[in-house]
């Protein structure tokens, strides 16, 4: 039952901001790009910007956000990747974005609610150059 209610609850989330949208009209279509982050450490420190995070006690937690979006932990995409940047929840499973972690990031979808995106398409910047990579398979 406990791995259970994360699962609902990113459907109730998902399913919920497709609401916002009035009768008839579809919700917005949105492209992000920035650098994926794990939404809870950033949250904590918002230096938290990178693959390793910084602990409570000043160490260093190598492939932390990695860590927690296999433990799915939800990701984010940081607008610019800079600190102050707006941020931008992915509804997805977050363990399928654990490699891309830290990297830029592009995603193409439907903004659920302000703040949030349900993506339809990924691209990750590799060498310099946006490819594009499928999707991590849904959770039902």
């Amino acid at each position: 039952m406990k791995k259970l209610f994360p699962v609902l609850l990113v459907f109730m989330v998902a399913f919920a901001g497709t609401m916002n949208a009035p009768r008839g009209e579809s919700p917005d279509k949105i492209t992000v790009e920035g650098k994926l982050i794990d939404s809870k450490c950033y949250g904590m420190n918002h230096a938290n910007t990178g693959n390793d995070h910084a602990g409570a006690d000043g160490s260093t937690m190598p492939s932390c956000g990695a860590a927690c979006a296999k433990m799915g932990l939800p990701v984010a995409v940081l607008e610019g990747g800079k600190m102050d940047g707006k941020v931008y929840l992915v509804i997805g499973p977050a363990s399928g974005y654990a490699d891309y972690m830290a990297k830029d990031v592009k995603f193409e979808g439907e903004q659920a609610y302000a703040g949030a995106i349900i993506p339809s398409k990924l691209w990750v910047k590799e060498e310099g150059k946006w490819k594009e990579k499928p999707l991590p398979g849904t959770m039902m």
